[in-house]
């Protein structure tokens, strides 16, 4: 059992978006995971080598766990260390639940599985 809950929680920290980056100067944005990499990438990068996606970012929402702004910059952070919904090696539904919150609109928004 305890080797599922580590593929789940590594699954989640690789295919599921801990953030996104929103550049309102290009009129972009990419989500990225636990690794600041693209999703689905194991492998840990940089935010600032993320390739954008065209969209008007006017549209999404900000709000998540953690707001960080810079110049034309937001990056918005789905959720930390403490509110990681499997943190501590079981799901937290309550956690994962409040995670869901930000991600849901994101993905009717985006029109795209999140």
């Amino acid at each position: 059992m305890e080797k599922y809950m580590a593929k789940a929680a590594d699954a989640f920290l690789i295919g599921r978006p801990y953030g996104i980056r929103l550049d309102f100067k290009h009129k972009g944005f990419a989500l990225f995971n636990y690794n600041m990499n693209e999703l689905g990438n194991h492998l840990p990068g940089r935010l600032e080598m993320l390739p954008l996606e065209e969209f008007d970012v006017e549209d999404i929402p900000l709000c998540g766990e953690r707001i960080v702004r810079k110049e034309n910059i937001t990056d918005i952070f789905f959720y930390d260390e403490k509110s990681n919904p499997y943190s501590d090696n079981r799901v937290d539904m309550k956690k994962l639940k409040a995670y869901n919150k930000y991600i849901y609109p994101l993905s009717l928004i985006l029109n795209r599985n999140l």
